[in-house]
């Protein structure tokens, strides 16, 4: 198991984006879904679902490139990010896998897992992870931004 240590960093994203994101995963399970954050330093304002590429999605989750490059090509000169990307645990906790830890490999992302192992709440937590260690961060609501693309 992956250490995963609290830290006092704090991301700020909005209820819409966290709901949209609880959504998706309700949508996919038992599979994982994935997607991408989008916003700036700190901050996420909007999530952009994508197809799970991955082989085994019931357990791994894989961003297809092509949606990643083609997100960052319309973000071009709007002043906002990928800043992270987000998958689900349908049957585990919100808390990075030594899969997931040993696959991140963009140290200045986010990382947002969203756990679906309880029936009665979704838990959604985000984590930074760099040189294989998981540094749990508070998640602040934040207002709404931007208006969002459906996902």
């Amino acid at each position: 198991m992956s250490a995963v240590v609290e830290d006092t960093r704090t991301v700020a994203i909005s209820q819409a984006v966290v709901n949209a994101m609880i959504a998706h995963a309700q949508r996919e399970a038992p599979k994982e879904c994935c997607g991408l954050l989008v916003g700036s330093a700190g901050r996420v304002d909007e999530n952009v679902a994508t197809r799970n590429i991955a082989g085994t999605p019931e357990t791994r989750y894989e961003v297809d490139p092509r949606e990643h490059i083609a997100l960052n090509r319309t973000l071009r000169g709007s002043g906002r990010e990928v800043v992270g990307v987000y998958h689900s645990h349908p049957r585990g906790p919100a808390r990075p896998s030594p899969t997931d830890v040993a696959e991140a490999f963009y140290p200045d992302f986010i990382y947002v897992i969203v756990s679906m192992e309880q029936a009665s709440h979704a838990d959604v937590r985000a984590f930074e992870i760099v040189a294989g260690h998981a540094n749990e961060l508070t998640i602040v609501r934040a207002p709404i931004l931007r208006s969002f693309r459906s996902s």
